[in-house]
């Protein structure tokens, strides 16, 4: 399995967190016992299911945790949140499944029918140890009931008796499952990956998220919420012990950001999930003051996460009438002058673009008759609007000389002849495409180019004239990447086009955008095969796929 490695991507631009931690208030629940109780899970609005040792059983190694010390059997506990936010009415759950190991972290899909959980490698009611004498821990699928019985317990497929896999968490979406391993192809002593969960019930090929998450330490119990992911780690930047970060997954830039001391602590802080509509979860530490070996904190997040992000808006207009100028262009550029963004302005003269926090850039407005508008745009660290008003001044007409008119013969008149009408669409590897040049994109952007603009105009155009069609954006990526983040930058690359197209008056229901990394290379160029870079660039493409005529 490949590892992300994004520092060659990296090294030509500064790269700052786009993400700001939000303020906490917590409290140490009152279900919490002498023993031990983590892991604190939605099950619905209201209902928690947590982990809790309240029954003492075997002592088993856990390698998840800093300290790689002894721990009891855990069993899965179920109660109610109230509004003071502790869980009331708690009690065992008892399924068929439940052994004299571990159950812990459980994740529920999202129409609540299914649940994944972590539990010891066990087979045959014998627990199984590797090479090394560790007895690991696998992720497992059950459905469950609308009684709440958890049934058809199943291993997923790329559990392995020499390493575990643990801690899942499931997208909104229902569609990618997150989870913490020391599978090979592991960077540090755990690491994060994320595999897809197909609508057959199926499994993709379980990808290491990459070197902005993962680290030469350890990271592990990761959650996804939107496009954040919390995770504990116990890199140099934790205030000691583990600690809670979170990154955003549609930054590919981003970088880890530490929760504050509120959250975290000397000790280890993990466990960490929220419900985003209420601003309200729970985590679990170690610290000291608890009830017991591991306790459950609730909190509320008293402020919003603030988001890096600059956004410039901003008008076009006549220097002198003050008025819009229609059919304007704008252009962006980076600090270093390479363009990066063409849009051209409608009626009303407005433009606006979503820039990351990490450059300062430049813009200009340009239209035939006017003088070129510029301005200077400076980054700042920290969420950042700017509107901008760029005058254009129209040019002096030079004056002209008549020219006198040729004299042209009389000639009989010719009947045009018809032109050949022109296939709109070519078949290529099976697809009914657009013929059309694809666009490319610059190495690990997804902004669109002047030329992309230009041949988009025409995709435009085409779907105007036939208001029938809908088509695939089709966004690809090179190879210079792992496959989960090239599937993410390809899915950025879509998504920027279809809104491009919108922009254009496309209609959005017309636009299905997908991303398919680096799937489906137009060369030689896969991993391992040296390219040029003109050669990398054929397969960073969009291309435009019929779907129906």
């Amino acid at each position: 399995m490949r590892i992300l490695v994004l520092l060659l991507l990296l090294l030509s631009q500064t790269a700052f967190s786009q993400l700001k931690a939000a303020k906490y208030t917590i409290h140490n629940v009152k279900a919490n016992t002498k023993y031990s109780d983590f892991g604190a899970a939605f099950f619905g609005p209201n209902k928690i299911i947590y982990a809790s040792s309240k029954r003492d059983g075997k002592k088993l190694r856990n390698k998840f945790k800093k300290k790689q010390t002894l721990n009891t059997r855990y069993d899965l506990y179920e109660g109610f949140l109230n509004m003071k936010g502790e869980i009331n009415y708690t009690k065992k759950i008892l399924n068929n499944f439940t052994t004299k190991y571990n159950e812990s972290n459980v994740s529920f899909t999202p129409d609540l029918k299914h649940v994944y959980f972590t539990q010891n490698n066990i087979k045959h009611g014998k627990y199984i140890k590797d090479a090394n004498n560790w007895i690991n821990l696998k992720i497992y699928r059950a459905d469950v009931k609308s009684n709440g019985e958890w049934t058809n317990i199943v291993s997923l497929p790329f559990n392995n008796d020499s390493y575990s896999c643990a801690h899942p968490s499931v997208s909104e979406d229902g569609k990618l499952l997150f989870f913490s391993s020391d599978m090979p192809g592991t960077t540090g002593q755990s690491d994060i990956f994320w595999v897809q969960i197909f609508e057959d019930g199926t499994y993709g090929k379980p990808e290491n998220i990459g070197t902005f998450v993962n680290s030469k330490y350890r990271e592990s119990f990761p959650y996804v919420d939107g496009d954040i992911l919390y995770f504990s780690s116990d890199r140099p930047e934790s205030m000691g012990g583990m600690d809670v970060f979170m990154v955003a997954l549609d930054q590919p830039n981003s970088t880890p950001v530490n929760l504050g001391n509120t959250i975290n602590s000397p000790y280890d802080d993990f466990c960490f999930v929220i419900d985003r509509k209420h601003k309200r979860g729970f985590f679990s530490s170690n610290r000291p003051k608890g009830k017991g070996n591991d306790d459950i904190y609730f909190f509320k997040q008293e402020t919003p996460i603030v988001k890096c992000k600059q956004e410039i808006s901003g008008l076009v207009v006549d220097s002198r009438t003050k008025q819009p100028v229609a059919g304007a262009v704008v252009k962006l550029y980076t600090h270093n002058t390479i363009k990066i963004a063409t849009l051209p302005v409608k009626k009303d003269g407005k433009f606006k673009f979503d820039l990351a926090c990490r450059s300062n850039y430049r813009i200009e407005a340009n239209k035939p008759g006017y003088q070129q508008a510029l301005q200077q745009i400076d980054f700042q660290k920290e969420a950042y609007t700017q509107h901008l008003v760029l005058a254009l001044t129209k040019k002096e007409a030079k004056p002209s000389k008549p020219k006198p008119p040729k004299p042209v013969a009389a000639k009989s008149p010719e009947k045009p002849k018809p032109k050949p009408e022109k296939s709109l669409t070519v078949y290529k590897n099976g697809h009914e495409i657009l013929d059309l040049p694809p666009i490319y994109f610059e190495l690990d952007q997804y902004y669109i180019t002047e030329e992309a603009a230009e041949i988009l105009q025409k995709v435009a155009k085409i779907l105007k004239e036939h208001p029938t069609f809908i088509i695939q954006v089709g966004s690809y990526t090179d190879c210079r990447a792992s496959d989960s983040y090239n599937l993410h930058l390809s899915a950025l690359r879509a998504k920027e086009v279809v809104k491009h197209l919108e922009y254009l008056g496309v209609p959005a229901y017309r636009l299905k955008g997908r991303g398919f990394g680096e799937s489906r290379p137009v060369n030689k160029c896969v991993d391992g095969i040296k390219c040029t870079e003109a050669e990398h660039l054929k397969n960073r493409r969009t291309e435009f796929i019929i779907l129906k005529k």
